[in-house]
């Protein structure tokens, strides 16, 4: 079993106006129980242990479709990755290339070299065609290049940005050949920012109004066809 995870750090102002900064709670607890494997120094030092407890399936939880020559989309920015590693993983180890359907994975992070999880896996597994790859950095532009102008973002890409850009082929994948579409991550912003890009896409590409373009999205929710796991 692998674990993805950020350590969560923040800062909360009180009323009299100072900071205090914050820890996430169990983040940081598996990386103070973990940290012995990061230490050079504590090699051959017992190691460490977590306990972990087991949920019953709620029926809800995102799965690969049976048929492996379903094509998918995923859109996991930062450890929204996770689950969509292991879809990958398991759709290479399964089955043979000629049986798998079409395969596009949505990815965002600040910078390719800070927080780009698992980049040389999945560099690797696009270069063989297994997957259609497609990174947003938002932070890897220069910082004076990024702002908004006439209300659009400028050198700040997201996910988001990424399924407009691929708004045929998206739409091809889930309205004509039948696709899924899962969704990862953080529900604050990015959850409802995808829905509304999926509704954009959808929208221009079927020439359908934005009502018409949601209760299509509806639809394939309730055909268990675009399926999201978010958290805030």
């Amino acid at each position: 079993m692998h674990l993805c995870l950020s350590i969560v750090e923040y800062f909360t102002t009180a009323s009299d106006g100072s900071r205090r900064a914050r820890l996430g709670l169990t983040s940081n607890m598996i990386a103070r129980v973990c940290q012995p494997l990061l230490d050079p120094a504590s090699r051959g030092a017992p190691a460490p242990s977590l306990s972990v407890f087991r949920r019953a399936p709620s029926g809800n939880e995102l799965r690969l479709p049976k048929d492996p020559a379903t094509p998918i989309a995923m859109v996991g920015p930062g450890t929204g990755l996770a689950p969509f590693r292991g879809f990958l993983q398991q759709r290479r180890h399964g089955w043979s290339r000629k049986q798998l359907g079409d395969c596009h994975l949505f990815f965002g992070c600040r910078s390719p070299k800070v927080d780009f999880l698992y980049s040389s896996e999945l560099t690797a597994m696009a270069g063989t065609g297994a997957l259609q790859l497609h990174t947003a950095f938002s932070r890897d532009g220069e910082a004076c290049a990024a702002g908004t102008w006439r209300g659009a973002r400028v050198n700040v890409p997201y996910v988001q940005d990424k399924i407009e850009d691929e708004a045929a082929a998206l739409c091809d994948l889930l309205f004509e050949k039948k696709g899924r579409i899962y969704v990862c991550g953080d529900g604050q912003a990015m959850a409802s920012d995808v829905h509304a890009a999926l509704r954009l896409v959808t929208a221009r590409q079927l020439r359908l109004s934005d009502a018409d373009a949601e209760a299509e999205l509806s639809k394939l929710a309730d055909e268990g066809r675009y399926c999201r796991e978010i958290w805030n």
